[in-house]
């Protein structure tokens, strides 16, 4: 199951189409359970992300560093099992990505 939070698809929007359509492929993975990402920490320079996951792509592969973020969040949808909330998706460059998860979190 999949669910987005206010200003998730706006985010999506913003991204060029290459790293959308790679953006949405991860979705995809992340709600089949094909793939995981990494548990968010506290960090002074952001909001309180630490309930949320991060999974780093690039629509390029001979990137050095992948310049794009997915924040997104796990529940528990009563019997249905794991939901993916997305919470924000934006560039690597200057925290862009978790000050925009901080922002759709209302943080």
């Amino acid at each position: 199951m999949f669910k987005k939070l206010a200003g998730f698809q706006q985010d999506m929007f913003d991204l060029p189409m290459p790293a959308r359509k790679v953006a949405a492929l991860l979705l995809k993975d992340l709600v089949e359970g094909t793939f995981n990402g990494q548990a968010l920490e506290v960090r002074t320079s952001t909001a309180d992300l630490s309930d949320c996951y991060k999974v780093y792509f690039d629509p390029d592969p001979r990137a050095d560093k992948p310049r794009y973020r997915l924040v997104y969040q796990e529940t528990t949808e009563g019997s249905t099992g794991i939901c993916i909330v997305g919470v924000a998706v934006g560039r690597r460059e200057g925290l862009d990505a978790y000050f925009r998860a901080s922002r759709n979190l209302g943080r």
